[in-house]
């Protein structure tokens, strides 16, 4: 009996059958082909809580968490609703608005979040199927935070290209409210809780360029989950439950002003070699999209770096701080109000890690 490749040649007979059983080498995307940014949805949680609440559980400044650090309302999530939940709304949302996304035709979907539903098993298996989409659907988490998005855009377009997969939906959503605690005034008055769907497509949409990445993990204690994880479990084999950890330990801590030195050092600096990697200048960006950290710090990043308030957009006010979703927020604002439209955008992420990401968004840009 022959084998069924042989030589140079391959049974074809074979390969048609498998062709017309499970669809192997007729992808309909060859290997190698661009990636775009296709479209974008975003979900909120129904729940918002103003600022003036907030000081009500903190004794916080009123006037700080508005006018400094930039937000009057948030939505978290109820105790009864999930990552996976909120960010089916998300998806369920760029369905209904793109008719020709057939479920049937996303054969990726990357959820990127630190605070998955479960320990085991991934929350994208669970919501590949909430979607009810196929089985043979590619399903992982990327566990990153603030970065986390412009990681994904470049991961979910190497992926689909290196596999020739056509469609392929990135998925964000990290609940903060599920680890911030009402009296800690440094988190709860600046997180808040959203979830967002991007459709990553062969056939159209806003070219991906050539990103910077980087970590500096010597300062990840600046933003942290101390318990909870395998270095502290809430049991184990050795541990009976409850483990003896405090409950302050299971929250996140932040050091805001380590984060700000921290984003002031690194963050120009990756603007520059994101835009030395695509042989762009400062002046043929139209937009720069950073993650919303805070009001205080976008406008003193945007300072220290040179650029106008008309091209750094603020979008923190009704939101808060939505970790890996903030900048898919202000981009699906940005495109649904066709600001976009023949644009070239820089974002940036940064935070948890500490990590930093930077990449170039190109919807027709002029050269």
């Amino acid at each position: 009996m022959k084998p069924l490749f042989y030589g140079n040649t391959c049974n074809v007979n074979y390969l048609a059958f498998l062709q017309a059983t499970t669809g192997f080498g007729s992808t309909g995307c060859s290997r190698g082909q661009e990636m775009r940014l296709r479209d974008i949805a975003t979900a909120f949680p129904p729940q918002r809580t103003t600022s003036k609440e907030i000081v009500s559980w903190t004794g916080g400044d009123l006037d700080f968490v508005v006018d400094k650090i930039g937000v009057r309302t948030r939505a978290f999530l109820r105790e009864d609703e999930s990552v996976v939940s909120l960010s089916q709304q998300a998806c369920d949302k760029l369905f209904e608005c793109n008719q020709q996304l057939a479920r049937e035709r996303v054969k990726l979907l990357v959820l990127v979040t630190q605070n998955p539903d479960n320990k085991l098993p991934h929350s994208s298996a669970l919501l590949q199927s909430a979607l009810s989409l196929d089985v043979g659907t590619a399903c992982f988490d990327v566990s990153l935070g603030c970065s986390g998005y412009v990681y994904a855009l470049s991961i979910t377009k190497a992926f689909m290209s290196a596999e020739g997969i056509t469609d392929g939906i990135v998925v964000t959503c990290d609940p903060y409210s599920k680890i911030m605690g009402k009296a800690d005034r440094d988190t709860v008055s600046l997180f808040g809780d959203a979830a967002t769907a991007t459709w990553l497509s062969a056939e159209a949409g806003a070219e991906i360029g050539k990103g910077d990445y980087g970590t500096d993990g010597a300062r990840g204690h600046n933003l942290m989950v101390k318990a909870g994880g395998s270095a502290k479990p809430l049991s184990s084999l050795w541990q009976e439950w409850p483990a003896e950890t405090a409950a302050e330990d299971f929250r996140l801590c932040m050091n805001g002003r380590a984060i700000f030195n921290f984003m002031m050092a690194r963050v120009p600096r990756s603007v520059k070699r994101c835009l030395d990697r695509n042989g762009l200048t400062m002046d043929s960006v139209d937009y720069f999209v950073f993650h919303q950290a805070s009001k205080f710090m976008i406008e003193n990043l945007r300072a220290y770096i040179g650029l106008d308030a008309l091209r750094v957009p603020c979008d923190i006010t009704e939101t808060g701080n939505t970790v890996s979703s903030s900048i898919p927020i202000v981009l699906a604002r940005m495109m649904d109000e066709g600001a976009l439209q023949g644009k070239r955008v820089l974002l940036s992420g940064f935070g948890v890690g500490l990590s930093w990401a930077t990449n170039i968004l190109d919807f027709g840009g002029s050269e």
